[in-house]
């Protein structure tokens, strides 16, 4: 009996040893899971801080593409416009240039019909009795 006591003695020595290497583990393994916890808080917070950036960079990309959109239409605009007006000042030019070469042919034509209306004077008082030239007076 006393050896069965011995035995029961020893039996409970090894569930002692092994609840307490259980504890420890135990012991162990909570204190790798409150880190865990606090890794996966922190990766937490970095994502949604991330996600958040992340969104507000996507809607300044929303708005700055959405400004350019605007700008190009208003570029487009003025750029047609402007092709509207230059086409315009190119043929105000074009009559202009015509109208200019219309007026001095008839300069031209004007001065040769003043100077052959002056020869013809020139010669009228030159055949006149009394012959007065031109100057000579």
């Amino acid at each position: 009996m006393l050896q069965d006591l011995d035995q029961v003695a020893a039996r409970i020595g090894q569930v002692v040893q092994l609840s307490r290497s259980l504890m420890a583990e135990r012991d162990s393994i909570s204190a790798r899971l409150l880190l865990a916890e606090k890794a996966r808080d922190s990766f937490r917070d970095q994502f949604l801080a991330r996600e958040d950036e992340f969104n507000s960079i996507v809607q300044r990309l929303d708005n700055h593409e959405q400004e350019v959109g605007e700008i190009r239409a208003k570029a487009q605009h003025e750029n047609v416009q402007l092709k509207s007006e230059l086409d315009s000042a190119q043929q105000e030019i074009t009559r202009l240039q015509a109208d200019l070469a219309k007026a001095q042919n008839e300069l031209l034509a004007f001065r040769e019909s003043a100077k052959k209306a002056r020869d013809r004077v020139e010669h009228v008082l030159a055949n006149l009795p009394g012959g007065v030239v031109e100057g000579a007076e």
